[in-house]
Order: structure tokens, then C-alpha cells, then sequence
């Protein structure tokens, strides 16, 4: 037992897990894993615009971590100091002690130092945030239904929307229909609802071909959603947002998805770091100038072949787990440890609950696969789908999506 490997794991996200898992089923006899994590819920993000929309229950996307952790520790709490030299990490409560630590900490919201933001937008990233937004939408379609002034009306019914990236839109198609039950409960008129999508770049998921962008574009306004594109904002007042362009919109709810940046645990550490505060890491995901130390997901800043970073995705924290579970098994088996090659499958976005645009790449004989509509929603589901069977080894997860979503509150 004095002989064992310590290796800890930071986060419990799509990355940390995954990492945690397959170290635990190669390692987890002759080392002594543990998973640290400030929730004791593992919170499928992927999923949250769905329960934004009221489409589901927050309960719906969380599972305890503890249920995927064989082999391995799991330890709640909060990371608060990192020795390098000694090799300690430190939380509220104990002191570990590491030969092997994984960096899988995700990120936050990034504001750009955009005048008012942090203060005056409700920012959307993890769970505590959907859950406040949803409350908070609630309170103000019952505050419009008792306001008698018109112009005070207007300011509660205009809810804005930044940014129309990925996150963005499925907000955006999940909310407009969501507002057609909130109008017939609170007795307004859809008409006087006003949900607006605020795009700083030429046009709105800048990733996918233009064909599923004018696709989406279209179905988002059949909903009722208005779009500005060329549409930086430039400061945020209480009731206020301010465009470059210098229009104003009054409005009690801003909605902030407008980019992420590495965790703050990050800022902490004496690291490399790149492109907004991610920690740099070579070809085999190993932190600069620390042997032992890996950075997966989100907050890895990795360079692909198209001298790109790699993006955020579920599909790359996954693989950059396996990439970095697979050198530190290896080292312990003495063989050689080998380069990350990302290869990333296209997007899959939804715009409510039946429709969604599908931008696949990569596969083995049709290069690019484009299409839209059921087909696209029903794939979004088998990916997640796959991620509970196949990942998490959770079949009854996944039985209790199909079943959720067939009786969803819409």
C-alpha cells in the first residue's frame, strides 16, 4: 500500500470522469486514485438549454458522481492551493499528496470587459445559473400580466439573448417555446413577447456551413425570434443594453452566453497559459515544464494540425481524457506514450424539441454530412444517448432520457 501511485483527478465534468473511469478500470488496482470535485453530482451541460426551456427538470441532468467511480476515491470540495514542488494539492479540508495530476477544471463565462456585464446579465454556463434564469423568467411573465403601464410592459416582455453561438440559439429555440405556455398561462399575447438574439460577428453559428445557418436562421424566426447580427454590445445598465451601432434596448433580462474562458482555479497557478486563460500543453496533453501534469477539456490549449485550438466540444474532452488516461497507463507499463490527434465529428445543434441542424465531418467514407430537421434531432439524442451507455456504462440513464423526454413538460 506505502508503494502506490497517487493520482488525482481536478473535476468531474465530461473530461475529469471519463479520465477517472478508464485510469480506475487499467489502474485502479495499484494506485490510488482520486477525484476531486466541489459538486457531488456529475451535471451533464450539454443538456441544460433543455431545462432553461422548462422542457425538463434540473434533477434530469445531474447524477451522483459517486455512481461511475470504481476503484477510484471520489473527494468533494473545492481546490485552493497547488505545490508543484512538493507535489500537493490542497483543498478546504486535506492536503494530497500526487504523482500523476489531471487538470480537468472546464470553464466559466468570460465578459470581455464589456462595461456592466458581470453586474447586469444573468450569465449562463452551469446549472445554478439555468436554475436562476428559469425562476427569474417565471417572476417576470407574472409581474407583466399585473403591469398596467405600457412602456414598463414592453421593458419586462423583451428578453435579449447574447450570443448567437451554439449555446445561444439552442437558448433561444428552447425559450421561444416555452413562451407560448408561459403567454397562455399569464394571459399575454404572444405577439407582445419579444426574443432577441444579439450577434457581435457577421452572422450566427459562425462554425457551420451557410446552408444550415440560413436554416436555422429561418426556423428561429418562424418562432418568433428576432435576430441582430453586427451587433456587439458595448455596456450593460440595469434595464439597459447598449449596441455599438448605439441603439438601446430596455429590457429586465439579459441572457449572457457570449464566450468562456479557463476556470479562475487557473489564474492561481503559476502555468502557461493561452487563448483566454487555458493552460498550455503539448503532444501527449502534458502541462509545460511539469512532468506528471495533464490538462483535458476545456481547459487544455491544445494546437490541432490546422494550427486551430482545439474547441470546447463534449466530443474533444472526451478524447483528450483518453489521450492523457492512455499516456499515464502507458508510463506504468513502460511503453511510450503517444500524441494527441483530435478528430472532432461536427456539430449538432437544436432549435426546440423537434428540430435541429447537423454539420458532421470526418467520417470514413463521406467526408461532410449536412442535413437538417427530425433526422438531425433524432441524432442529437443518440449522441447522448451514447455517452450514457457507452461512457458512463449507464443503461437505465439512458432508458430514463428516452422516457423524460417522451413525457417532457412539452
Amino acid at each position: 500500500m506505502q508503494n502506490k501511485k497517487n493520482i488525482i483527478i481536478i473535476g468531474a465534468g465530461y473530461a475529469g470522469l471519463h479520465a477517472t473511469r478508464k485510469l480506475s478500470r487499467s489502474l485502479g488496482k495499484y494506485t490510488s486514485i482520486t477525484l476531486i470535485d466541489k459538486n457531488d453530482v456529475h451535471i451533464r451541460l450539454a443538456e441544460l438549454h433543455e431545462v432553461v426551456g422548462n422542457r425538463i427538470e434540473p434533477k434530469l441532468v445531474t447524477t451522483p458522481i459517486k455512481k461511475y467511480v470504481n476503484h477510484a476515491s471520489f473527494l468533494k470540495g473545492e481546490v485552493k492551493k497547488i505545490d508543484f514542488q512538493q507535489r500537493k494539492v490542497s483543498t478546504e479540508t486535506d492536503i494530497l499528496k500526487y504523482d500523476y495530476l489531471i487538470f480537468a477544471v472546464g470553464s466559466e463565462q468570460e465578459f470581455f470587459n464589456i462595461s456592466g456585464m458581470r453586474e447586469h446579465s444573468f450569465p449562463l454556463w452551469g446549472l445554478e445559473d439555468v436554475i436562476r434564469i428559469k425562476a427569474h423568467i417565471e417572476h417576470i411573465f407574472a409581474s407583466a400580466q399585473k403591469e398596467q403601464d405600457e412602456v414598463k410592459r414592453r421593458e419586462l416582455l423583451n428578453f435579449v439573448l447574447c450570443c448567437g453561438g451554439l449555446t445561444g440559439v439552442e437558448i433561444a429555440g428552447e425559450l421561444s417555446e416555452w413562451f407560448i405556455d408561459l403567454s397562455r398561462k399569464y394571459n399575454i399575447s404572444r405577439e407582445q413577447i419579444n426574443l432577441i438574439l444579439v450577434e457581435a460577428l457577421p452572422d450566427i453559428l459562425s462554425t457551420l456551413q451557410p446552408i444550415l445557418v440560413d436554416k436555422s436562421k429561418r426556423i428561429l424566426r418562424s418562432k418568433g425570434v428576432k435576430i441582430m447580427v453586427n451587433s456587439p454590445v458595448t455596456r450593460a445598465r440595469m434595464n439597459q443594453v447598449e449596441l455599438k451601432s448605439g441603439e438601446k434596448i430596455t429590457t429586465r433580462t439579459l441572457i449572457w452566453m457570449g464566450g468562456i474562458r479557463g476556470n479562475h482555479l487557473i489564474d492561481s497557478l503559476e502555468l502557461k497559459t493561452c487563448g483566454r486563460n487555458r493552460i498550455e500543453v503539448n503532444k501527449y496533453l502534458q502541462v509545460t515544464d511539469h512532468p506528471g501534469v495533464y490538462a483535458i477539456g476545456d481547459c487544455a490549449y491544445f494546437i490541432t494540425d490546422d494550427e486551430k485550438p482545439l474547441p470546447q466540444f463534449v466530443e474533444a474532452a472526451l478524447q483528450t481524457a483518453d489521450c492523457a488516461a492512455n499516456n499515464i497507463i502507458a508510463e506504468f507499463k513502460g511503453a511510450d506514450k503517444k500524441a494527441y490527434k483530435p478528430k472532432i465529428h461536427g456539430t449538432v445543434v437544436s432549435i426546440g424539441g423537434k428540430y435541429a441542424v447537423a454539420d458532421i465531418v470526418n467520417l470514413p467514407i463521406i467526408r461532410k454530412l449536412t442535413f437538417s430537421g427530425y433526422l438531425a434531432m433524432l441524432l442529437k439524442h443518440l449522441l447522448n444517448i451514447h455517452y450514457f451507455v457507452l461512457d458512463l456504462g449507464d443503461i437505465g440513464l439512458a432508458f430514463g432520457y428516452v422516457y423524460n423526454r417522451t413525457i417532457s413538460n412539452r
